[in-house]
Order: C-alpha cells, then sequence, then structure tokens
C-alpha cells in the first residue's frame, strides 16, 4: 500500500472516531415526583435535587465538578487566553486632560473610598481616606467577618453619612441577596459594635443624623434563607448605638397579596415613597411624601394611579416641593410629568411623549433637566428648563451610550459624564451648566487599535414579520464568508434594552476576529413600553422568536454559520438563550447559559419567583392559560429524547438565592439523561457566590475564563 494511500486510510479512520465520540456522564438518580396543574399531571423525576441537604446532591456536584475540571485540562490554548484576558484588562490607561475643571472642595465628598485585593482568594478589602491625605487606610477587613474558613462574604456597599462621620457596610455572605449592616467611624476608622440583619439587596437607608431610617424583612426560617421568599417587608427607625431589638416600627406593606413591596428614600430632606393602597377591596399605586419622624409617619399621597402592570411611574427629581415623574401612562415612549405635593392629584405635563423611547430624565445643577432618548442607534439628549422649555440637544456618536449626564449639586458650573462603546473603554467629557457645551476631559490608551473596529446597527424580520433592532461588532475588514466564530448575546426581559457596554474579555473576542451580536427582543425596552409587553407573559414565545430570527439572520447574511455560532445570556437571558436552543437546536454549536430559570413550572415556587415583578413578567401555574404557556417554552420540559442539543455550559453560583441553582441541577440532569451523548453538556458552579456574584478575583477570572476557553475551543 502507498504512503499516500495509507494516509488517506488513517485519516478517514480519525475523522469517523472523532465524528462518533460520545461524551459519559454520571448517572443521575432519579425518583417518583409527580406534580399536577389542572388536568395535566407531568413527572418531576429530579425534583430531589431542590433540597440542597440531600446526600444524593452532593454526591452528585461532585462527579459534576471532576467533569467540568476534567474538560478544562483539554483546552490547551487556555494559557494563551489567560494572558491575553489579563493583558485586556491591565492594558488600559487613564489621564485627565488639560483643561479639565476640578470641583470646588465643597461640592466633593468629603472621603474618597476603594477596594483592594489582599488575598486573591477572598473579595477585596475596602480602604478609604479623608479627601486630600496621602494614604489609604483600611476599613473593613473581610477575614474579620469570615464566620467560617473558605465562605465567601463581600462588600455590597456603603451608605456615607459625611455630616457625623459615619458608614454603614453592607456585607453579604455568599453572595446572598440577604445583607447585615455594620457601622464604622470614618474620624478613626472603628467598628461601632452593633449590626442590623434581615435587610436585603433592595433595601435603602436614609441616615437622620447620626440615626437611620430603614427597611427589613422578617428572618428567614432555618436553612430555607436560599429558597424561600422573603416576607414582612416594614420600615423601622434605629437610633445610633441601640441594639435593634429596640428599633420602632414606623410602616408596614399593607399590599394585600404580599408580593408587591414598598420602596422608601430620600429627597430634599423628605421621606418618599411607593406603595400600595387598598380601597373597597381594590388595590391602587401610590406615591407618597412624609416629613422624617422617628415615632410616627404622617404620609400624603400626591398621586395614585391605576394597579396595572403595565404601567409605570419613576420619581426622577424634587425641585422644592415639585417633583417630576418619568411614565409610560397613556404614552409608551414615555413623558415627564411634574407634580405639586401640596396640591395632590395634579400632574401636569410637561415634556410630552416623542416618537423616541425615552430612557432617562436627570437633575442638572437647581434648574435644568435633562432627557435621554433612544433614537435607533443614537442617543439623543434633550436639555429643558424648569417650565419645560428646550434649551439644547444633542446627538452622540452611532453606536454609543451616554451615562453619567446628572448633576445634584445645586452651585456647580461643570459637570462630567461619560459615553460607552461595545469595543473601547468608557470616554468621559465635562458638561457647561451655564451655555451646555461640552469637552473630552479624560484621554485613553488601549493595548489595540479601537479603528479598526465598529458597531453596525440593523434591522431584521422575525417570525411573525416584526422588525427588530441589532448591534453587531466585528472588525472593519471582517469578510463575510460564513465562517465567523459569532457570539450571540440576549436578555429580552422587564423592558431591559442591552446598550453598548465596554468588556474587555469581549473586545478580546472581536480581535480575534470573533463576532458579537446582540439584538434587543420583544420584552425588553428598546422600543418603548409596548415593545416590552409584547414578548411579556403569555407572549414571552415572542422574544424567543426574535432571537431565533436573529440567529437565522446572521446565517443568511453569511457573518457565520450554524458551525461557529454560539449564544450566551444571564439570568432571564439565560432562559432565552436556553429556550431558543432546545427549540432549534441545530441553530447553535454552543450555549453558555448563566444563573437562568429553566424549570418555569416551579420557578414561583422559590425566593423572588412570586413577586410581583415576576408574576408579571411570566404568570403563574395557578391561571391555566399560564400554565399552558409556561409549559409550552419552560426549556427543562422541552428537552427531547435522542435530540443533538448544541454543546452546553451552564454557570451558577452555589448561593444563588434569587435563581436558585436548583434550576441549573435539574435542568443539566435532563440533558445529560435524554439528549443525545454527541454534545459536551456541563455546569459550572461557583462556589460561595450569589446570583452574578460578587466574586473573590481568583474565582472571578477563573469563571471568565472558562467560559471562553468553552466557546473558543467550539466556535
Amino acid at each position: 500500500m502507498s504512503k499516500f494511500y495509507a494516509f488517506t486510510l488513517l485519516f478517514f479512520i480519525v475523522s469517523q472516531l472523532s465524528a462518533q465520540k460520545q461524551y459519559e456522564y454520571e448517572l443521575t438518580p432519579k425518583d417518583s415526583s409527580t406534580n399536577t396543574y389542572f388536568n395535566t399531571t407531568l413527572s418531576d423525576p429530579y425534583q430531589w435535587m431542590e433540597n440542597p441537604a440531600d446526600p444524593r446532591l452532593a454526591n452528585w456536584l461532585e462527579a459534576e465538578t471532576k467533569l467540568t475540571k476534567k474538560v478544562k485540562s483539554r483546552y490547551l490554548k487556555t494559557l494563551d487566553l489567560k494572558d491575553q484576558i489579563a493583558a485586556m484588562y491591565y492594558g488600559v490607561k487613564e489621564q485627565k486632560i488639560k483643561g479639565y475643571v476640578e470641583k470646588d472642595k465643597a461640592n466633593k465628598s468629603k472621603y474618597e473610598f476603594k477596594y483592594k485585593t489582599q488575598n486573591s482568594n477572598r473579595f477585596p478589602n475596602l480602604y478609604y481616606r479623608e479627601r486630600g491625605d496621602k494614604n489609604y487606610r483600611i476599613l473593613v477587613d473581610i477575614k474579620k467577618f469570615m464566620k467560617d474558613q473558605g465562605k465567601n462574604i463581600a462588600i455590597m456597599g456603603y451608605d456615607i453619612n459625611e455630616e457625623y462621620d459615619l458608614v454603614a457596610i453592607r456585607l453579604s455572605q455568599e453572595g446572598s441577596d440577604w445583607q447585615e449592616l455594620f457601622f464604622f467611624y470614618l474620624s478613626n476608622g472603628q467598628q461601632i459594635h452593633n449590626s442590623l440583619k434581615y435587610i436585603r439587596s433592595g433595601s435603602n437607608l436614609v441616615w437622620d443624623k447620626m440615626n437611620l431610617y430603614y427597611d427589613r424583612y422578617d428572618a428567614p426560617k432555618d436553612n430555607r434563607a436560599h429558597l424561600d421568599k422573603a416576607v414582612g417587608q416594614k420600615l423601622y427607625y434605629h437610633k445610633f448605638g441601640d441594639t435593634q431589638d429596640k428599633d420602632n416600627m414606623l410602616y408596614a406593606n399593607s399590599a394585600q397579596s404580599n408580593t408587591e413591596e414598598f420602596i422608601c428614600f430620600e429627597l430634599n430632606e423628605k421621606l418618599f415613597f411607593y406603595k400600595t393602597l387598598s380601597h373597597k377591596n381594590k388595590e391602587y399605586r401610590a406615591l407618597a411624601v412624609a416629613e422624617k419622624n422617628d415615632s410616627l409617619l404622617n404620609l400624603k399621597n400626591f398621586l395614585i394611579y391605576p394597579y396595572s402592570s403595565t404601567i409605570n411611574i419613576t420619581i426622577e427629581e424634587a425641585f422644592g416641593d415639585k417633583i417630576l415623574l418619568r411614565t409610560n401612562w397613556e404614552a409608551p415612549n414615555g413623558r415627564v410629568l411634574i407634580v405639586d405635593t401640596n396640591n395632590p392629584n395634579k400632574p401636569s405635563e410637561i415634556v410630552p411623549e416623542y416618537d423616541v423611547f425615552l430612557k432617562q430624565v436627570n437633575r442638572l445643577g437647581n434648574d435644568k433637566f435633562v432627557c435621554i432618548y433612544k433614537n435607533g442607534n443614537r442617543d439623543l439628549a434633550l436639555f429643558y428648563d424648569l417650565e419645560g422649555n428646550l434649551l439644547h440637544k444633542i446627538d452622540f456618536p452611532e453606536g454609543k451610550k451616554v451615562n453619567g449626564l446628572r448633576e445634584n449639586k445645586e452651585d456647580v458650573e461643570f459637570t462630567d459624564f461619560y459615553v460607552s462603546s461595545f469595543y473601547h473603554p468608557d470616554l468621559y467629557y465635562q458638561l457647561s451648566l451655564k451655555n451646555l457645551t461640552f469637552k473630552p476631559s479624560l484621554s485613553v490608551s488601549v493595548p489595540y487599535d479601537p479603528e479598526s473596529l465598529e458597531t453596525r446597527y440593523v434591522k431584521y424580520k422575525s417570525k411573525d414579520g416584526t422588525e427588530i433592532p441589532m448591534y453587531i461588532t466585528c472588525l472593519k475588514t471582517t469578510e463575510l464568508n460564513g465562517e465567523n466564530p459569532t457570539l450571540l448575546y440576549g436578555y429580552g426581559g422587564y423592558g431591559t434594552t442591552v446598550e453598548p457596554a465596554f468588556d474587555e474579555s469581549r473586545a478580546l473576542w472581536l480581535l480575534h476576529g470573533g463576532i458579537l451580536a446582540i439584538p434587543n427582543v420583544r420584552g425588553g425596552g428598546a422600543e418603548g413600553s409596548d415593545w416590552s409587553l409584547e414578548g411579556r407573559r403569555l407572549k414571552k414565545q415572542n422574544g424567543i422568536d426574535d432571537f431565533i430570527a436573529a440567529a437565522e439572520y446572521l446565517i443568511q447574511e453569511k457573518y457565520t454559520s450554524s458551525e461557529h455560532l454560539g449564544s450566551n445570556g444571564g439570568s432571564h437571558g439565560g432562559l432565552l438563550v436556553s429556550a431558543a436552543a432546545i427549540q432549534r437546536p441545530n441553530l447553535f454549536k454552543a450555549v453558555v447559559a448563566e444563573a437562568g430559570p429553566y424549570d418555569m413550572l416551579r420557578f414561583e415556587n422559590f425566593t423572588v419567583g412570586s413577586a410581583a415583578t415576576n408574576i408579571n413578567e411570566f404568570g403563574s401555574t395557578t391561571n391555566e392559560a399560564d400554565f399552558n404557556n409556561l409549559w409550552s417554552y419552560s426549556p427543562m420540559h422541552n428537552i427531547k429524547a435522542g435530540i443533538k442539543y448544541p454543546n452546553y455550559l451552564v454557570m451558577t453560583g452555589e448561593s444563588d438565592d434569587r435563581v436558585p441553582p436548583l434550576h441549573t441541577f435539574k435542568f443539566l440532569a435532563t440533558l445529560q439523561e435524554k439528549a443525545s451523548p454527541e454534545s459536551l453538556y456541563l455546569m459550572y458552579l461557583i462556589p460561595g457566590a450569589g446570583h452574578g456574584g460578587p466574586l473573590s478575583f481568583n474565582d472571578w477570572f477563573d469563571k471568565v475564563l472558562y467560559k471562553y476557553a468553552f466557546l473558543y475551543h467550539f466556535l
């Protein structure tokens, strides 16, 4: 036999062996659990995974972790990728431009804070200094707050009281949404030895001299903090130095259903509330205001409006007793109302609805505000005085997003803002509040040529003919040959719009010739409130169809092919990309789904799943129409035996109490049991992490590295 034929035969055999490769998974225990919805009974063989104390779960997780580590060791280019990602994150340099006008010292914060990593296996410590001092001093040493060695703890934020040199630090164990408040003197960095427990990630704090208003919840049941919904929201007044049991309860959540939470915050030295009220067994929403009082709050409703999942009203700014409101009430694209708290329920329109979507309304000093609109592929800023007269407008460049364009100080002449992009770091500018002109304030250098990249804005047709907008970012020299590695990213829920933002690991993907495509599918807010309603609840399939159509467009236009197309999304985006991949498995080669809900029939049984926000978004299995709809797209319930699904990486935090990891466990077990073993189905479990973090440096970097090693390998 000639050498040529021997080589050909060998190549053929190797190719066949490669094509026939199948993955083997640990056999996952099953039980006989069933759930009945109306006239339908469904088996749920992995329902036992909902109990974190089940000994079978620890064994299964150990086996899955071993498999993940084993696969990782086969990705030969991981070390190169690690160095390149690090170079991207550390290669950005910034320098203030000559002519930048510093704020007067009186308008600057008294203290400066920064995080500093002392141990890469722990969350960074918090340091501070009084402005003007040379050196930072340590304030919070994370190690001192660790209840158990190896258990993650993280600083989730801090609330400063400069007048009395105090700070309240929010700490979270294991990345949970449950938080505990600890207090420190900023004069000497000493801790005050009492704390406030049972606050949540959404709780607001309002200082009152040295005392504090805060909202908290009932203590969770033992071993159920990561599974049960938080209940019993109340507003308390805490006197400095007292223990928490002496705090005075001022207000309790009055929502009949206990699914809607109240919000309390401070504006102009007063307390403002979003709350629910009942009248003749009917619920309404109300905006209210109260003078500060440590024993009794006299809440005065200044706007009552229908209780509806489709009406949003946001308190944006307060100029004395006049309150600026942003709303979609009778205006899907948004408008601005003004209401006087002394003349309740008589709002007047100060900025009408336009044919572009109103995203933000921000204060600018003592007598102006700015409305920021999404105008196709660009941001538009319209500047107004308090009578609603248009003063100026700025059209920002295509493919960019304006951020931080606000100024709460009344007596400043300049304010700073920045512009974001998918492919370069934030660019900073300074705005004159007198003539509303702006100029660059910071020069930025990066370890690559950003001019080699661009963001394109296209529209494509979805299944029902609706035009969907999509950002496509790539090298300008990209050839449309159908062979480009492409990452399709999506979110698609809660009216949230995915807009330009810089991420170093994504930029590296682009510099390697990859394409980043981001469609703003229905369910998000790209085209106004009606757009979000068209992908909500019974219309959730619209957003999934939009995402599928985005993949088809990219293939049709020769950006990529199914062999080079991957998808990625987190939280609601994890649901979106998974539903699309299960419904159209041949479209994608690889999927990375992060912290998503995949068992939509039991989603409302845990933590925030039954909150009003989520019931409005998805519905409830107690409603037959909702049940049938949820069942139709629930990723776990639609996995079919023998189908070759895309190579799959599911990522979740071990302590996620917003979307509990049980969703990921059950979904992965079902994939490994039913789906064709020709594809790889893996889980990356992040120890001691909540819903997206926060993470130690090592955990964060390892997660990013594994995610992109997986994508580079398959695409």
